[in-house]
């Protein structure tokens, strides 16, 4: 299996994790594996291009000059993954985080439109 194959399993492990943290009510740690969903499809696109950023903050703006500024990624979707991961951070580091069942469910709704716009360019 390719790299780009293992990091969109990853991905979608992320997400099927995400739905399940959901179901129980782990809002917060459902956020996580959102972003953590966007980050892996980011990073397999990333690698056809030939690129493999260390940092989160790289892959971000990696990603978006390289599929968003230079390719036809759409742009609206691709703000998810930056909006998700301040979602995370927060979900991560902060004692009180906020995050609720409707964040958790939009982040949701988030991480499949990008992995379903991702797929158009493996």
């Amino acid at each position: 299996m390719s790299e780009i194959d293992e990091y969109m399993d990853k991905a979608n492990d992320k997400l099927i994790s995400a739905k399940a943290l959901y179901d129980i009510g782990q809002f917060a740690t459902s956020v996580s594996a959102c972003y953590y969903c966007m980050f892996n499809t980011a990073k397999a696109l990333l690698i056809i291009k030939g690129f493999k950023p260390k940092t989160h903050k790289g892959v971000i703006s990696l990603f978006g000059q390289e599929y968003v500024l230079n390719d036809s990624f759409d742009r609206r979707i691709s703000k998810y993954l930056s909006s998700t991961q301040s979602l995370r951070e927060s979900a991560d580091y902060e004692a009180v985080d906020n995050i609720n069942e409707n964040i958790a469910y939009d982040s949701i709704v988030n991480a499949e439109l990008f992995m379903k716009e991702a797929k158009k360019f493996l």
